[in-house]
């Protein structure tokens, strides 16, 4: 069995600037800041990331939708913009040459969230003005409109030009998935449990559904890429393994508080096949080093880097994901000598590249 040995690179990071949904096209504030623009800072990322054998490294796209896609008047997805390709086959060259494939994540949960930023055009002047958007981008997934729009003139395009005929199909063998959203449990109407306040417009289950399912058929159509979802809650992770959906593997999110137990499971000693599913599960994110790092007022169980990766090799999972590789929250940056000890005792699993310890 394959097991993809990863990380998540959410987004890039440096000492000044946290670059979240910007590593892909210009943003709403009319800069851009895409990975074209910092090639050689990425470059050491992925060689990095390649030298404590990784293989695999998941990656938010259009995040809040704040980077590389222009809309209309109305809110509506127009296309991509002038960027987009210029840094996705940038980061794809560069994980080509560091031996990793990329899981890409389309939409963040956040995309939801009331309040985002956005910029608009005076009628008059022209000028560009900041605004809010008060249920943030929520009506382009609500209405059918906003839906087909996002597909058919961001999401196919991107799909077809890494795909088995597209421009640069030479990339394609270097997406290993695609993801519709993180973490969409927080945006989902019916799940009230974990329905999170700042979504003003939630999603019905149907609604998410029909898009889940609508990129796996595109995907699977264009790309031989597989796809996925990080499903955010243990309790919820049976209801992505309808055939309909079409997802080709699952992910599992795991950041248990021994002071909040009833908030989800802890995934931690129970083996893939005693989560209620059939398809395979990915430990899609999970703190990489909690024991000396986690936000203020959690209380994250003792479990190791080391510990997570052991156990989910021996516990018949795909992959175990640690968050994060770019330490841009309060879970830090991932310890490195667990990783050239995993590479260690598992040379055939990681990267050719990895610097053993």
């Amino acid at each position: 069995m394959t097991f993809w040995h990863g990380c998540n690179y959410p987004w890039s990071a440096d000492a000044t600037t946290i670059y979240y949904g910007m590593d892909f096209g210009a943003n709403v504030w009319g800069s851009h800041l895409g990975v074209s623009t910092r090639r050689a800072a990425v470059e050491r990322d992925f060689a990095t990331m390649a030298a404590l054998g990784f293989t695999a490294t998941r990656w938010f796209l259009f995040a809040d939708g704040r980077g590389g896609i222009v809309y209309d008047e109305r809110g509506i997805p127009a296309g991509p913009d002038s960027h987009l390709f210029a840094d996705l086959d940038a980061a794809l060259e560069i994980a080509r040459d560091a031996g990793i494939r990329i899981d890409f994540v389309l939409l963040d949960h956040h995309w939801m969230f009331g309040g985002l930023s956005d910029t608009i055009a005076d009628p008059v002047t022209g000028e560009l003005l900041e605004a809010s958007l008060p249920a943030g981008r929520a009506p382009v997934l609500v209405a059918e409109e906003g839906r087909e729009a996002l597909f058919e003139r961001v999401i196919v395009p991107l799909v077809r030009r890494y795909g088995h005929s597209g421009e640069r199909r030479d990339l394609a063998p270097h997406i290993l998935a695609f993801e519709f959203m993180n973490e969409p449990d927080f945006v989902i109407e019916e799940w009230e449990r974990d329905l999170s306040p700042r979504v003003r417009q939630p999603l019905p289950f149907d609604v998410m559904t029909l898009m889940v399912s609508r990129l796996s058929d595109v995907v699977h159509r264009y790309s031989p890429a597989m796809t996925t979802i990080g499903c955010a809650r243990l309790h919820n992770l049976w209801a992505w393994d309808d055939d309909r959906l079409g997802l080709d593997v699952l992910q599992v999110h795991s950041y248990p508080d021994a002071r909040r137990l009833d908030r989800d499971a802890d995934v931690f000693g129970t083996h893939a096949r005693g989560l209620g599913v059939r398809r395979d599960v990915i430990l899609g994110e999970f703190p990489g080093d909690a024991e000396h790092q986690h936000p203020e007022g959690a209380s994250p169980p003792p479990h190791t880097l080391e510990e997570y990766l052991e156990f989910a090799l021996q516990g018949g999972y795909r992959g175990a994901w640690a968050w994060s590789f770019s330490g841009a929250d309060a879970y830090g940056r991932l310890p490195e000598e667990p990783l050239r000890g995993f590479a260690a005792r598992h040379p055939d699993l990681v990267n050719p590249r990895a610097r053993i310890a």
